[in-house]
């Protein structure tokens, strides 16, 4: 074994990220054949399966598992070089802002680290916080771009995805009769609107167990059977969170990412502006919760 093309990486990331062979020819742009064809290649080159498939899913392997953060580097610093070389050098600075329920499922920091890798000469800042201050801070003119979660679609915003609110965590009520026990968001975002109204108008039983500051320990809690959370389909992905059986707790609808702008952008915001939305867009071809949605 020589080396591991690419193209071969690439395809089997898309396989092992949608857990579907006929989703991730679509995300590459082929077909179905030639994604099982690159498979099999891959797997002679390294000498073992790295694929397990089944008539409803497709799983890594021992071996795929130690293989897949190798390929993401491998592909992560070919873009880069690509970025590099393609481009006119780039200069200056930008300051992105992006409230925490973005930060956490959108891969913002990913997508900053990986500019900043590719564009050594701009000077990044970026701040995560909650929503509220930073619609502020942006309005007086201390940000370039701003991400946030939204209800509604805000005049001049661009709307970046569409994501459906889910309940997640494994906790369940102690019997039949019993509450739900709930972590409540952090107070003041659109994500404790959206979990309280749901709530206060559900005939669902519930208690709040757990609030905290940071939505992130809120995502630690549910993750360690605390109790239950709403959160943006792409953040409960991101995090790999355990659905609910979700009879008698109340439906929730969907979220907005916005993406905000200053009205005039110099170069470096306008190509980090950029890098955003097609990171975005990357993940919205990604594979989708195999579980009813509510």
């Amino acid at each position: 074994m020589k080396d591991l093309p690419a193209s071969l990486l690439r395809a089997l990331l898309a396989v092992v990220d949608t857990r579907n062979f006929s989703r991730a020819a679509r995300e590459l742009g082929t077909t179905q054949p030639a994604v099982s064809l690159q498979i099999r290649r891959l797997e002679k080159l390294v000498g073992a399966t790295l694929l397990e498939r089944t008539t409803r899913s497709v799983e890594p392997t021992e071996t795929a598992l130690r293989l897949l953060p190798i390929a993401r580097e491998l592909l992560r610093l070919q873009a880069i070089v690509l970025t590099r070389l393609g481009a006119p050098s780039l200069a200056g600075e930008v300051r992105l802002a992006a409230d925490e329920s973005v930060a956490l499922g959108l891969g913002v920091i990913e997508t900053v680290r990986d500019f900043a890798h590719a564009w050594p000469q701009v000077q990044l800042q970026l701040r995560i916080d909650e929503a509220g201050a930073l619609r502020e801070e942006f309005a007086q003119g201390h940000f370039d771009l701003l991400l946030e979660h939204s209800d509604t679609v805000v005049a001049g915003a661009t709307l970046v995805a569409r994501e459906r609110l889910l309940w997640y965590g494994r906790a369940m009520p102690s019997d039949d009769g019993a509450p739900w026990p709930v972590i409540a968001p952090p107070r003041g975002g659109s994500l404790r609107r959206r979990s309280d109204t749901a709530l206060a108008g559900s005939a669902a039983r519930h208690r709040v167990v757990f609030e905290a500051p940071s939505l992130a320990m809120c995502i630690e809690a549910a993750r360690r059977g605390l109790g239950i959370v709403v959160l943006p389909a792409d953040v409960g992905r991101a995090h790999a969170l355990d659905r609910p059986s979700t009879r008698g707790l109340p439906a929730l609808g969907a979220t907005s990412v916005l993406l905000r702008q200053r009205a005039e952008l110099g170069e470096a915001a306008v190509a980090l502006r950029n890098a955003l939305r097609q990171a975005s867009a990357v993940r919205r071809t990604r594979g989708r919760p195999r579980v009813p949605d509510r």
